[in-house]
């Protein structure tokens, strides 16, 4: 007996172990964001490392699930029939792949989606350990609250994380996420968090530590300025409250007013704190020089210090109070009611007065008691802002990408690669700001039904078991199920299931609820039969281990060695020493874009400098692997154009330009590029007397033409949506135009 709790607290132990391991990859790798992309150049190397990282703990956490198949009993349990069903999410990105516009991309919807399988089984496992299942929640409080403590370290200008704090209509703070509405939905799963540990904790202690959070979440939450968050806080306010009993609603009722309300108190003055910080940052960028850090105890950052804690403190003496008195008082008045359906008279006297609100706020008088930031924000939701505008659009080009392959998808990273060709204007977005959008264009309908069918699944199995369930084991289990529907909730309108952190966060925890459906499937297996589960599951993830780390081995060795070959450049050493690293990774990852591309560039550096056609050879053969490889790989265009012109082939350096324009026609330089080039092509012709200077004619004024049509679809946009990009017809595309019309 002894021996058989040692070896579950060891498998306690491996499993705090590869939690606390995701969790520190998440907070030092900003959210593990999924930042690869095809338009992306070199940024692809910084964001895949920390996604290898992950793909290696999965792998250990699939050696952590196989030793759960090697006890004495083992049940074949409905969970595991869950699990089981999982592996449908995998397989929808491996049928996708097939289709994939984009090789290196859909490699990793793979591995990231085995990646979600993987975590989804191990939470079903995890269920089993209430202790972890009881701290868990804690734990991750502790997390958020050191996201949020940096927060506040980089709006007071204590520290300093690139893109930590931006300004629209005012200063927004992201933290480590880089990204306001990526952290905005990080801030309601630890608000709701932290209203469901006060309720269920029975030490005053901890009870106090979260109230005094509860302000700083708060307060976070409203400086992120997310209009989308604010729109769907009711939806999951009322999901959350449905969850409790009429006491505990009443109860995360009082505390959430009480808290946004001293928020809302010190929100103006925080505000104004963070325009300071981020002033000081932009002047220290125009002056090109690093960005000073002030002490917590300088001047004005220790005065904003002290309105937060000290509102924070008044904050957590109210909680000891209404734990004390108010939770008593507002129990016995409950228990005097009778109704049957009394649980859902807040929830929808809840939704009445988000109704009443959001009218209310469009009158004067109510919209005066708002900070000016959140005002405008607030003020300025409907169809022709800017997001809301961009976002629409968005969903109805994913539909057309969709179109092109609408079983299947596209693969992972398919919006990336072909969003430019199919956008309705200009912006620039490399997530499609909706997972729904985002499964549609990459797995197709058959995936989106498996998804969302699986995931409704889930819920709905364990909406029965807690309906079944005690108070106690209530509390016990909701943070599993309000964390996950508060974040895909937040997704249908932006991209947090693109940061690993929340895709894995979300499935973690819906494996935990699968993991309460304990009921047996079949009783305790017998010696043959159980000998026989051990040697599949052992054969199952050797396989899964090996597809996992030798893969992922060979993506690390090659971003390595470039980033070898990046430090050589550095330091000026010797071209050998600079492209014999990528040349070494490129052999591990041979359709690796980045590699590709360095090769090509640094080859054709080497031949601009010591006029070698040897080098200008080499270089155009990487820069056809390239485009072999990875066809929408944005830098490869003006590159591959100038290696063409370098070679002499003038017909492909303009049939290069022509595909440019066609993938991406609101990108401005490349109308001009093939204006010049087309328009030297049909004077050599038209001073031969060629016939073919006609087709070549002909080619110029469609450029023309093109970039006139693409230019009045900017024109005929709203006011209120701003542009990054621009396009207007060029001199060099209108005279190329004119020049061959006229003669």
């Amino acid at each position: 007996m002894k021996k058989r709790q040692n070896s579950i607290g060891a498998m306690e132990w491996f499993a705090w172990g590869w939690i606390g391991v995701l969790l520190l990859l998440g907070i030092s790798t900003n959210g593990i964001f999924q930042g690869l992309g095809v338009h992306k150049g070199t940024v692809f190397i910084i964001y895949e490392r920390p996604i290898l990282y992950v793909l290696f703990l999965t792998a250990a956490i699939v050696i952590w699930i196989t030793i759960h198949f090697y006890q004495k009993q083992l049940r074949i349990e409905q969970r595991m029939i869950y699990a089981l069903l999982a592996s449908l999410l995998c397989v929808t990105y491996v049928l996708s792949s097939f289709r994939a516009e984009s090789t290196i991309l859909a490699m990793f919807g793979v591995f990231i989606s085995l990646m979600v399988v993987v975590f989804f089984i191990a939470g079903t496992f995890l269920a089993q350990y209430n202790r972890i299942v009881n701290q868990l929640p804690k734990v991750y409080l502790i997390f958020g609250y050191m996201i949020v403590i940096y927060g506040f370290l980089n709006l007071f200008g204590n520290t300093y994380l690139l893109d930590s704090l931006s300004f629209i209509d005012g200063i927004r703070i992201t933290s480590i996420f880089q990204y306001a509405n990526a952290y905005a939905a990080l801030l309601l799963t630890l608000w709701i968090a932290i209203l469901i540990e006060i309720i269920r904790s029975s030490s005053k202690r901890a009870q106090i530590l979260h109230g005094f959070m509860l302000v700083p979440v708060c307060v976070s939450f409203l400086l992120t300025l997310s209009r989308g968050a604010i729109i769907i806080l009711p939806i999951i306010a009322i999901v959350t409250l449905l969850m409790f009993k009429l006491r505990q609603q009443i109860m995360i009722i009082i505390y959430s007013v009480i808290a946004m309300g001293f928020s809302l108190i010190i929100y103006t003055h925080l505000e104004q704190a963070g325009v300071k910080v981020f002033e000081r940052i932009q002047q220290a960028r125009a002056d090109e020089v690093e960005f000073q850090t002030k002490s917590i105890f300088s001047s004005p950052s220790i005065t904003s210090w002290a309105f937060l804690i000290g509102v924070s403190f008044v904050m957590s003496l109210l909680v000891y109070i209404i734990v004390k008195y108010v939770d008593p008082y507002v129990t016995n008045i409950v228990g005097k009611v009778r109704m049957a359906w009394a649980d859902k008279v807040v929830p929808i006297g809840l939704l009445a007065v988000f109704i009443i609100g959001a009218v209310a706020v469009t009158s004067d008088w109510i919209a005066q008691l708002l900070p000016d930031a959140i005002r405008t924000r607030v003020e300025n939701v409907n169809f022709q802002t800017h997001s809301v505008y961009e976002r629409l659009t968005m969903y109805k080009d994913a539909i057309a990408i969709w179109k092109d392959s609408p079983l299947i998808g596209g693969g992972a990273g398919v919006w990336d690669a072909l969003y430019e060709q199919h956008q309705s204007y200009s912006y620039m977005s490399g997530q499609t700001h909706g997972y729904l959008a985002q499964l549609l264009v990459e797995v197709g309908l058959i995936g989106i039904i498996i998804y969302v069918g699986f995931i409704t699944t889930i819920v709905y199995a364990f909406i029965r078991f807690y309906r079944k369930s005690d108070e106690s084991e209530r509390l016990k289990w909701v943070f599993y199920f309000t964390v996950p529907i508060t974040i895909l909730i937040h997704s249908l309108i932006d991209f947090e299931m693109s940061y690993i952190l929340f895709l894995v966060l979300v499935f973690l925890c819906l494996g935990v609820l699968a993991g309460t459906q304990r009921q047996s499937v079949k009783e305790s297996l017998n010696k043959k039969a159980m000998l026989r589960v051990k040697w599949v599951a052992f054969v199952i993830a050797f396989a899964i281990i090996l597809v996992i780390a030798v893969p992922s081995g060979k993506q690390l060795y090659a971003n390595n060695k470039y980033k070898q070959s990046e430090s050589a450049l550095v330091n000026n050493e010797d071209f050998n020493k600079i492209v014999k690293p990528i040349e070494e990774g490129l052999s591990k990852s041979p359709g690796h874009p980045v590699l590709l591309y360095q090769l090509a560039l640094l080859n054709y550096k080497a031949y601009e400098q010591l006029e070698d056609k040897k080098y200008l050879q080499i270089a155009e053969g990487y820069i056809n692997k390239l485009n072999k490889a990875e066809p929408y790989y944005r830098p490869a265009v003006e590159l591959g154009y100038v290696i063409a012109l370098q070679s002499g082939d003038q017909k492909k350096a303009i049939d290069i330009l022509l595909a440019g324009v066609k993938q991406y026609p609101f990108e401005q330089s490349l109308y001009d590029q093939a204006a010049s080039e087309l328009l030297k092509s049909w004077e050599e012709l038209h001073a031969a007397g060629s016939v073919d200077a006609n087709i070549i004619a002909k080619k110029i004024v469609d450029l023309y033409e093109e970039m006139k049509r693409r230019e009045q679809t900017l024109l005929d946009l709203p006011d209120t949506v701003f542009l990054i990009r621009t396009l207007a017809v060029t001199d060099t595309v209108r005279l190329a135009a004119d020049k061959v019309q006229r003669d």
